[in-house]
C-alpha cells in the first residue's frame, strides 16, 4: 500500500471521465469534492450528477466550478431512469455525455486525499486489466463514531478485502474504481448493471468475463463522509450483509467463521478436545494476538497521525467485535434495504426492486 507512481510520462497518460453521484450535502462534501479539482492529472473531465432540481449539492458543485473555471467540469441534473439501481440512474446522463474510454466512478464521501491517486490508479490500468479498484478506508475525523470505522476498515474489512484479492477472487467496493467503457459495455450497460444493488460486484465479473484482470490500488479509497455515528455504522454493516448475502449466498455460511469470535470459539474448542489445553487462556491469548495484528495492520494503512488513543481504538475494536454478528444475523434475515432517499426490496441474486 501507499506505493507512489515514478516517471510517468504525463503526455502519454490518457483521458478520465470522473462520476461522481451527489444526493444531498454534508459538512464535508465540498472540501471531499475540491480535493478532485485540485488533481495533479493532465487530461480528465468530471461529471457531477445529482437527482432533483433542488437538491442542495448543486450550489456546492456550482460555486466549485465557479471557483476553478480551468477545469473541465458539467453539472448533470435530473438523471435518466434505466433500472432500479438510483445510483446508476442519476449517472447515466453524465456517463452518455462522458468523452473518454477510462471511467472513474468516485462517491461523494471519498477524499482524494492524495493528488497523484488517479495517476496511479491508471498506471496500474495495463492493455491487460480492466478494472482498478481501492481499498476502502477513512480520514481522521473526531468522535466514537469515526474510531469506529477506522478500527473495521483498518481492522476486519481491510484484513479480508486484502486477502481475498490476493488469493485472486473477485471482490470489489464501488467507493472508488476506474474502469473501461468497453468492460461496462460487456455487463450490458448501465441498463443491465442497473438490475443489480451492488453493480460494482457485478462489473467485477464483467471484468473476469472479458478476459481481462482486476487490480487493487496503492492508494486506499478514503472515505470522508460529514455524517457519521455508531447508530448510523450498525445500519451500515446491516445494509451491507443484506446485500452481500442476496448477491453472494455463501457469504451466509463462511463470513462468520472470519471473525475474531466464531474463529476463537471454534479454535479453543478445537485445542481443548484435542489436546486438554486450557480454553479460557488460549481463547484470551487468541484475543490479544487477534487485537495486536488488528492494530498493526491499521498503523501500516494510517499515513498520518492517529488522532484517538489506543484506549479509544480498543473500545471501538471491542464494540465491533462484539456487536458484529448481531448485525450479520440482522442482515441476513432482512431483504430490504433503505439507501439513500429510498427502499428497496433485494431478491436472491442480488436484483434490486423499489418498494413504493
Amino acid at each position: 500500500m501507499h506505493r507512489h507512481p515514478t516517471n510517468v510520462l504525463r503526455d502519454d497518460l490518457p483521458g478520465v471521465s470522473i462520476l461522481k453521484p451527489l444526493v444531498g450535502v454534508d459538512s464535508n462534501l465540498q472540501d471531499n469534492l475540491e480535493t478532485f479539482f485540485k488533481l495533479d492529472y493532465p487530461r480528465f473531465e468530471l461529471l457531477f450528477c445529482v437527482q432533483e432540481e433542488n437538491d442542495p449539492a448543486r450550489k456546492v458543485v456550482e460555486s466549485l466550478m465557479e471557483r476553478y473555471p480551468h477545469i473541465d467540469a458539467r453539472l448533470f441534473v435530473g438523471g435518466c431512469k434505466v433500472g432500479n439501481n438510483p445510483k446508476l440512474n442519476n449517472l447515466m446522463p453524465a456517463y452518455s455525455a462522458s468523452q473518454y474510454d477510462l471511467i472513474m466512478i468516485s462517491d461523494s464521501g471519498i477524499k482524494m486525499v492524495y493528488t497523484d491517486t488517479l495517476t496511479e490508479m491508471v498506471c496500474k490500468m495495463t492493455p491487460d486489466v480492466g478494472l482498478i479498484h481501492a481499498l476502502p478506508y477513512c480520514c481522521n475525523r473526531k468522535g466514537f463514531g469515526a474510531t469506529l470505522e477506522k478500527a473495521y476498515f483498518g481492522g476486519a474489512h481491510g484484513r479480508l478485502y486484502m486477502c481475498i484479492n490476493m488469493l485472486g477472487f473477485t471482490c470489489v467496493t464501488g467507493m472508488s474504481n476506474l474502469i473501461r467503457r468497453s468492460v461496462i459495455g460487456v455487463a450490458g450497460g448501465f441498463e443491465e448493471l442497473a438490475k443489480y444493488i451492488s453493480e460494482d460486484c457485478y462489473m467485477g465479473l464483467a471484468t473476469v468475463k472479458s478476459g481481462l484482470k482486476i487490480r487493487l490500488s496503492s492508494l486506499p479509497a478514503m472515505q470522508n463522509p460529514g455524517n457519521y455515528s455508531a447508530k448510523s455504522f450498525g445500519k451500515r454493516m446491516v445494509r451491507w450483509t443484506t446485500v452481500r448475502s442476496s448477491s453472494v449466498p455463501s457469504t451466509i455460511l463462511l463470513e462468520p467463521f472470519s471473525e475474531m469470535l466464531v474463529c476463537g470459539l471454534c479454535c479453543t474448542w478445537a485445542v481443548y478436545y484435542l489436546f486438554d489445553w486450557d480454553p479460557i487462556l488460549f481463547f484470551m491469548l487468541h484475543l490479544l494476538q487477534w487485537f495486536v495484528l488488528d492494530y498493526i495492520q491499521l498503523y501500516a494503512l494510517q499515513r498520518e497521525p492517529l488522532n484517538f488513543s489506543k484506549f479509544d481504538y480498543a473500545v471501538a475494536w471491542a464494540y465491533r467485535e462484539c456487536t458484529t454478528l448481531w448485525h450479520f444475523l440482522k442482515g441476513c434475515v432482512r431483504n430490504k434495504v433503505t439507501w439513500r432517499t429510498g427502499t428497496f426490496k433485494v431478491k436472491w441474486g442480488g436484483f434490486l426492486e423499489e418498494v413504493y
